[in-house]
C-alpha cells in the first residue's frame, strides 16, 4: 500500500487473501502471514520497478480501526454472543489473553470452541469431560483449555477433576 497523508489511507499496490481456519489463532496465523507477505513485498518491488503495477484507490466504507489493545480488552462479557467470545479467545493469543474471574481469581481461556444449546450468560455447565459456558444470544461454548491464576495451563477436564465447578456457577465474579 503507499502511504499518503492519511491512517492506513492510500492506494493498494497488491493484496493476497488466505484462509483462516477456525482452528487458528493469532499464534498460528502469524508465521503465514509473513511467509505471504515476505513474497508480496518482493513482488510489489519488482512490479513497481517494472511498472505493471496499477495502484488502486481503497474502498474507505470497509476501513475499521483497530486500536492498540490493552489487557483490559482480553476480559470476556459473556453477555455477547459465543461466536464473538470464540474470536477474541482466537485473535488475542499470546497478548492480551482472553481472561475472566473464576472463584475471585483470573481465568486465562487457551482454546474454545462452539457448542449447541443454550445456557444462563457466564454460566457453567460441566458435562462428563466437556466443560460450557453461557454466553449471550443463547449462544454458548466449550472451555478447552485454561489456566487458572498460578496454576499451569490445563485441559478443561483435568479442570474439571480438579476444581469441580458446580453446574450453573458464575464466570466473571
Amino acid at each position: 500500500m503507499r502511504i499518503d497523508a492519511g491512517l492506513d489511507t492510500g492506494d493498494i499496490l497488491l493484496q493476497r487473501e488466505m484462509p483462516i481456519p477456525d482452528d487458528d489463532n493469532a499464534e498460528t496465523l502469524a508465521p503465514r502471514l509473513a511467509q505471504v507477505g515476505a513474497g508480496l513485498m518482493v513482488e510489489t518491488l519488482r512490479g513497481l520497478q517494472s511498472g505493471s503495477i496499477e495502484p488502486r484507490p481503497q474502498d474507505n466504507s470497509k476501513a475499521t480501526l483497530a486500536p492498540i489493545l490493552k489487557k483490559e480488552d482480553g476480559q470476556l462479557d459473556f453477555s455477547r454472543p459465543a461466536s464473538e467470545l470464540l474470536n477474541r479467545i482466537r485473535g488475542f493469543q499470546p497478548w492480551p489473553g482472553a481472561y475472566t474471574k473464576f472463584r475471585g481469581k483470573n481465568l486465562h481461556i487457551w482454546n474454545a470452541a462452539p457448542a449447541s444449546g443454550a445456557l444462563p450468560i457466564a454460566a457453567l455447565h460441566p458435562e462428563g469431560d466437556h466443560l460450557f459456558v453461557g454466553c449471550g444470544h443463547n449462544s454458548s461454548f466449550e472451555l478447552l483449555e485454561i489456566q487458572l491464576e498460578g496454576k499451569k495451563r490445563s485441559s478443561a477436564k483435568d479442570f474439571l477433576h480438579g476444581y469441580r465447578p458446580q453446574p450453573g456457577e458464575k464466570l466473571g465474579a
